[in-house]
């Protein structure tokens, strides 16, 4: 007998259940939730959008699976922020995401879990999803006003010099399947800050972030390979916090994904005060 699958109208069917598995280890998903008040202005944001969902899986009446998934139809992607499991995780995920297939054929979908939970990257490898991500999550709290002398060879990249930047970036973005490749970028250059580190009138090195509410987040940090461990990475990271600030003001918190071969860049971010939250993996298939 198949489960079934409903569209969910009202947060208080699924609010308690996706809070008890979001708190724990075992069956958590990204993102991670830190206060049911996050969780209830997360859900009530995805009942009113028109590009956000929540779907929840019942077996034989009982709740057995939440997921909350958003997409762009235009760039075939969709992406979950919760995907939240108790039972027979190869069952009730193969229903949600064979639900979510339905309604975006064709879609790139990406799912994102902790290492801790084992069942859910047992399914994911043993069904063959590809894994584009494996991160360590790291988080700055309380950033407030720094006033560090501008490094010389660290430029802005704003959309009027875009273009002199696009190709560095997708040297870097397109090989691991990066969503903001210099297309998608460019189109929301409003929100992010870039900056680039310049060797001999070259791009060598850049890094980019956005600020979204309270928080910033560092999306990605590219250095040439023969320019590596030489403290770039940390030169940029300390300018990027300067101007999130210096634009911002004071944050309540920066999140930065660090791939988690990538020690240098790890201890980069250490050295400027980030500190290890999470480790995470995120999975992709074709709908």
């Amino acid at each position: 007998m198949r489960d079934m699958i409903k569209t969910i109208h009202k947060i208080e069917e699924v609010i308690d259940f996706a809070w008890e598995l979001s708190q724990n280890d075992l069956y958590a998903s990204y993102h991670r939730i830190k206060s049911m008040e996050k969780l209830r202005e997360d859900l009530e944001r995805a009942l009113v959008r028109d590009n956000e969902s929540i779907i929840a899986c019942y077996h034989e009446n009982t709740l057995c699976g939440v997921c909350i998934y958003h997409w762009k139809s235009d760039d075939k992607y969709s992406q979950t922020t919760q995907f939240l499991i108790r039972g027979d995780y190869d069952q009730i995920a193969e229903e949600l995401i064979d639900h979510i297939r339905k309604q975006l054929p064709g879609c790139e979908l990406y799912i994102g879990v902790p290492f801790s939970n084992k069942d859910a990257n047992q399914y994911f490898k043993k069904n063959n999803f590809e894994c584009i991500e494996s991160s360590i999550d790291t988080r700055l709290y309380n950033l407030k006003g720094q006033m560090n002398e501008k490094h010389e060879q660290v430029e802005e990249i704003t959309k009027s010099n875009f273009e002199e930047y696009a190709i560095f970036h997708d040297k870097y973005a397109i090989p691991s399947e990066m969503y903001y490749n210099s297309e998608n970028l460019k189109k929301d250059i409003e929100r992010f800050k870039i900056l680039v580190f310049k060797q001999d009138g070259a791009i060598r090195a850049s890094i980019f972030a956005k600020k979204v509410r309270n928080m910033g987040e560092i999306f990605g940090l590219f250095v040439d390979e023969q320019y590596k461990n030489n403290g770039i990475e940390g030169i940029l990271i300390n300018e990027m916090l300067m101007l999130l600030c210096n634009e911002f003001g004071p944050l309540e918190e920066v999140v930065y994904f660090i791939d988690e071969d990538s020690p240098d860049e790890l201890n980069s971010a250490l050295a400027a005060g980030f500190q290890i939250n999470d480790k995470y993996r995120c999975y992709k298939c074709i709908l």
